[in-house]
Order: structure tokens, then C-alpha cells, then sequence
């Protein structure tokens, strides 16, 4: 009997593959500076010349530090592009010297790397000499990059880092005091309770990486929920990780300044959040941000117990209740349309998970949109599941948009997969008398029973369309059932599922006090959702038979497991025919099977669809990317 709904529930099941992250071997091969300044140990060519020319090449070999100096006192009197970028190259070969048996010195040294990295990519009167096809316009970012990369990694030895805070640094002798500022962002310095590297971890299981590349060093910021638990906060998982990158303004030794040229820096580490901000500097001079969104959400989701709950949710619904939900991966932000994720039956919401990392890809999407994942225990029968999740949606309208004030929240998108198609689609329709014709021929009104019975059974079975849902896209979704829910194994796997006794006991009390009203046979435990899912199930054929709310558009992406006449194909578990509906706006099929949501053609069909939903909002074109304040 185990073994049989065991078999069931893989055939169910959407077919991730597992996603994970572990320890970094140090050759990923987005860090692009690892490639071409790790193995720097010698001056380039370019910077052989500029040695040269001020008769410093001999000096450098015997005392780099008093070359370097020197070099940094011409360019004061004299700003060049070409002695700026090769202040920044020695910087970091004299820094690699030093790492070994100097530490302290080191640290001054990558300091300098990064500072006139900055200058040389920053300083306006270096404008003409920045050309991007020279091959230094490139390392300098490198640079930047890897001196940034040694300097994060020096703090966080000496204490942890915190938005708001500072950091304690000896350079050049000196105790200089790194000021940490988030950038703005939904996110608080409070929400910041760990800031890890995205390069020390590597991520499987996805297919593609959402990363930029730039100026800056990716991080991972890790939220802990046990702080700051306000209303709005519950929305977000126990763990969230999210992607910030870290960003250092140094002060500049280019000119006359309140810094001695042999003292300490005055410099601020500045944390900027990815998805509000896109580039650095001020225009002509702005530079793209480097980011990594993908491995932030791999963090989050690799320590989640969410794949346990697949299996729990089907089969012991009542004790998984407790942990259904709608899930923000970051703050509520108004003005953006939320596009709630619905998964389906023995799943969870990590099957979005290949899905939400390509979306991040695309800048109008992050700009203009916010994800919501519904979590829901996938056994409870599905009026109950949709009279959850219609709750959860009500319950993020009193949280985020109580006043009506904000548009975008209005314009609602929901992506539901298999069953959860079939709860999306319960969303915008108008029930009518149609679910509770199916259990009695009495009408409602004259059903006897305590006040909170009536007031629950009539969630289950009344419903009007939410209004703020405007497009809904079903994928693979068995609007008329799937034969698999038919055979002996389903039935078996059926059975297996332990009905929570607070139902049990609400219908057994709606059969005592009306005992005329009711088929006993058939109405005596409310039907699990697998045996709602067998064709033509009744509550389904109901669903469909109900009236649709206007301005609605329903989309559907259909698997197709092989070629061949589009009315016969399947995906192995939900048949073409089922999952098609008539009259919406846009029809896909593509090759995969059950688990569409993670096929990279249903992926570009939703993306498509996203745009779309944006333009008919107003946005129809890219909006200008947000650049850093100086």
C-alpha cells in the first residue's frame, strides 16, 4: 500500500531536479577578475612603459613601495589616465607580495587597488582618457573587483559587518573606521543578519545564472525571522536570503585633499540592492552594478524544509496547515504587480524555483513586478484549498492595498500549475449554486446547523471573483481531470490521506441537524483532491460551468511529451484535452512533460506574457536603470 502511493505521488509530482549550493572551489567562471588579475604578479606591458617613462622600472624591482610613492606624488601635479590605472595595477601586485608574510600591508595595498580602480573609472577629468575598447578600461574593473574582494574578506575577519555600522581597519598604520550604508531598498539594516560571498558557494540543479556583470562584489544577505515580526514581515519565509552588492566610494588622492597622501582614507561600503539599482556613478560615467541573483536564491531555498512538505501537505494535511501562506521573497513594494506562483499537487513552491531565477534576468520584470509564492498542504479537498488561498490573497489585500490606493496591486497576475491551475482558476469565477448543488438539493438558506458551521460551509461552496486578479496563466492544469487519479495506485494513495477531523466534524454535524438534506453515502467525508482530479469529477465539470469575471485573461501552456496531432498529446499525466479551454487569449503548447512550469519554452511563454500584462499597464518601454546617489 506504502509503495503504491509512493509511485503516485512521483508520477504527480512536478520532477525538479534538486537545487543546492556548496562550498566554492574559487573558479567560477562569472568572476571574470579571477581570470585575468589572479595570476597578475608582474606589470603588464602598459604599465612596464608608464614605469619607464618616469625612469622607475629599476625601482620598482628593488623597492616597489617607494616607486609606487612616488608615482603618486607625479600624479597629483601631473592627472594622467595612464599613471592613475597604473597606480591601481602595482597596488595589486605589491598587495599579492605583501598577502603572504604582511598582512597589514596588504591591506593598505588592495585598499589603494580599489581607490584607483575608482579614480581611473570615475574622475571626471580622466574622462577622455577612458576609452571601454582599451583592454585596460576592462582589467580596471577586474581590479576594482578583486582589491574589493580582499578588502570584504579582511573586515569580516576582524567582526562581522552591518548596515549602519562601521568597520575597524589599520591602514598605513592607522585605524581607519569603514562606514556601511544601505543603499536604498525595501530592505532595513535590520533585516541584515549575516552578509556571506556569493562566490564562496556554487549552485546545481538551475540551468541558468540571473548574473551581471560590473562593478562591484555580490553578496548574500541572510534574514533571520525571529526579529522584527510585523504584519507585513510574516509574508517573507523564516530564512530569507536576498542579493545585495557591495560597493566602495574611496576618497581620492588625485589632488589636494583633507587626506595626507601618506595617511588613511576616508571610505564608505556602500550595499546596494541589485534589483532597485542597476548601475553606479553618475551619468556619462555610470557603470553597470555586478550582480548574482541566483545564488542568494539557491542559499534560501537549499536550507528550506519545503521539499519535506511536498509529502507532508498531501498526506497529513491538518498538521501542515499551520505553514500555508503567500510567501514575499523580499519586502512589499507598491507600485510593483504581484504575480502569485500556485504550485500543484505533491509540490511546493521550490518547484518555481527555475522560473523565478530566469525572470530575474530580465530588468523590466525586477522593475515593475513582484513574486508571490502560494504554499498550501496539497491533500485538504480543493474547495478548501481554494477557500484558502482566496483568504490569502484577501489577507495580502488588508495588508498591502487596504486603501485601494495602489494600482499595480490591482492588476494581479496568477501562475498556477497543475492542481494549482485549478485553484487559480477558482479565483476569478462566480460560483453560483454550482458547488452546492453537488451536495444537496436543499437550498442553503434552509440548512440547519450552529452559525460558524453555516458561516464556514458557505466559504467552501460561495465565492465572487477577486477583483484585483487581472490575467491568470495555467500550466498544465487538468481543468477536466487526469486519468492516473483513476487507477488502483490513486485510489490507494486516496485512501492514505488523513482527512483533517476538524472537517470530518463539521460535515458529521451538518448531517445530525439536517438529516433530509443530504445523500449520506456521498456526503459524509468531503472528496480528497486526487479524487477530485479523476475526469470529468463533478466539482470540476462545476468549475467550468461557472461564469467568468469580465476583463479577465486566461492564458493556458499545455506539455506535449512527443509530436503528433495536438488534440491526442500529453504529458503524462494530464492529457491535452483537459488541460484546454476555451476562449483565452492565448494558447501554447510546448515539449515537456507534467513539470512545464521548469520547461524553457513555458518559461518564455510566461515571460511573454508578463510583458504584455506591463505594456497594457503603461509600461511599454524599459524604464531608465536607477543609478546610485554620490
Amino acid at each position: 500500500m506504502a509503495l503504491g502511493s509512493i509511485i503516485l505521488l512521483a508520477a504527480l509530482s512536478v520532477g525538479w531536479g534538486e537545487i543546492s549550493v556548496q562550498p566554492s572551489r574559487g573558479d567560477h567562471t562569472h568572476l571574470a577578475w579571477q581570470k585575468s588579475v589572479a595570476a597578475l604578479d608582474r606589470p603588464s606591458p602598459r604599465t612596464i612603459e608608464t614605469l619607464k617613462r618616469y625612469d622607475l622600472e629599476k625601482r620598482f624591482h628593488r623597492d616597489p613601495s617607494s616607486a609606487i610613492t612616488i608615482l603618486e606624488r607625479t600624479v597629483r601635479q601631473d592627472l594622467d589616465g595612464e599613471l592613475v590605472f597604473a597606480l591601481a595595477e602595482l597596488s595589486w601586485i605589491e598587495g599579492k607580495r605583501l598577502d603572504r608574510r604582511k598582512r597589514d600591508a596588504a591591506i593598505d595595498c588592495f585598499l589603494d587597488c580599489v581607490a584607483y580602480s575608482f579614480d581611473y573609472l570615475f574622475e571626471p577629468e580622466l574622462e577622455s582618457s577612458r576609452n571601454p575598447s582599451d583592454p585596460r578600461y576592462r582589467v580596471a574593473f577586474d581590479l576594482y573587483n578583486a582589491g574589493l574582494d580582499r578588502l570584504i574578506r579582511a573586515a569580516q575577519s576582524q567582526g562581522k559587518i552591518e548596515p549602519g555600522g562601521t568597520i575597524k581597519l589599520k591602514i598605513h598604520g592607522k585605524e581607519m573606521n569603514l562606514r556601511v550604508n544601505l543603499q536604498d531598498s525595501p530592505w532595513k539594516a535590520e533585516d541584515v543578519d549575516e552578509l556571506l560571498m556569493a562566490s564562496d558557494y556554487e549552485v546545481s540543479g538551475l540551468e541558468t545564472a540571473a548574473h551581471q556583470y560590473g562593478l562591484g562584489v555580490p553578496l548574500i544577505a541572510v534574514r533571520n525571522a525571529e526579529k522584527n515580526q510585523t504584519t507585513a514581515a510574516s509574508f517573507l519565509p523564516p530564512v530569507t536570503a536576498f542579493a545585495l552588492t557591495a560597493f566602495l566610494r574611496p576618497d581620492s588622492r588625485l589632488r589636494d585633499s583633507p587626506v595626507d597622501v601618506d595617511g588613511a582614507r576616508v571610505c564608505t561600503l556602500d550595499l546596494v540592492d541589485p534589483l532597485r539599482f542597476r548601475t553606479v556613478g553618475k551619468p556619462p560615467s555610470a557603470i553597470r552594478l555586478e550582480s548574482d541573483l541566483t545564488t542568494p536564491l539557491a542559499y534560501m531555498w537549499s536550507r528550506t524544509d519545503l521539499n519535506r512538505y511536498r509529502w507532508s501537505g498531501l498526506l497529513r494535511p491538518a498538521a501542515a496547515a499551520e505553514r500555508s501562506g503567500l510567501m514575499l521573497l523580499r519586502p512589499y513594494e507598491p507600485g510593483k504587480i504581484p504575480v502569485v506562483m500556485v504550485h500543484g499537487l505533491a509540490s511546493s513552491p521550490l518547484a518555481w524555483i527555475p522560473m523565478l531565477n530566469d525572470l530575474l534576468r530580465d530588468p523590466k520584470i525586477q522593475q515593475h513586478s513582484q513574486s508571490l509564492l502560494y504554499l498550501y498542504p496539497t491533500g485538504v479537498p480543493i474547495p478548501i484549498a481554494a477557500a484558502g488561498l482566496r483568504d490569502s490573497l484577501r489577507n495580502a489585500e488588508h495588508t498591502f492595498n487596504s486603501d485601494g490606493r495602489d494600482p499595480a496591486f490591482n492588476r494581479m497576475v496568477l501562475l498556477g500549475h497543475s492542481m494549482g491551475g485549478v485553484l487559480s482558476h477558482a479565483m476569478v469565477v462566480k460560483s453560483g449554486n454550482h458547488l452546492w448543488q453537488l451536495s444537496s438539493d436543499r437550498p442553503f438558506q434552509e440548512i440547519f446547523g450552529p452559525q460558524e458551521d453555516l458561516e464556514e460551509m458557505k466559504r467552501y461552496v460561495f465565492f465572487e471573483p477577486l477583483p484585483f486578479i487581472r490575467r491568470v496563466v495555467f500550466l498544465a492544469a487538468p481543468h477536466r481531470g487526469a486519468e492516473v487519479s483513476r487507477s488502483v495506485v490513486a485510489r490507494v494513495g486516496s485512501g492514505l490521506i488523513d482527512e483533517p477531523d476538524h472537517f470530518t466534524q463539521l460535515v458529521n454535524r451538518l448531517l445530525k441537524d439536517n438529516p433530509d438534506a443530504f445523500d449520506r453515502r456521498r456526503f459524509r467525508r468531503m472528496p480528497t483532491s486526487i479524487k477530485t482530479l479523476e475526469p470529468d469529477s463533478p466539482l470540476l465539470t462545476a468549475l467550468l460551468e461557472m461564469e467568468p469575471a469580465a476583463g479577465v485573461a486566461l492564458h493556458s501552456i499545455i506539455g506535449a511529451l512527443r509530436p503528433g496531432p495536438v488534440a491526442s498529446t500529453t504529458d503524462g499525466i494530464v492529457s491535452y484535452q483537459s488541460a484546454h479551454l476555451a476562449g483565452v487569449e492565448s494558447e501554447r503548447v510546448v515539449r515537456s512533460d507534467h513539470g512545464v512550469q521548469k520547461d524553457p519554452e513555458a518559461i518564455i511563454e510566461v515571460h511573454r506574457i508578463l510583458l504584455m500584462h506591463l505594456a497594457e499597464g503603461g509600461v511599454v518601454a524599459e524604464r531608465a536603470p536607477q543609478t546610485e546617489r554620490k
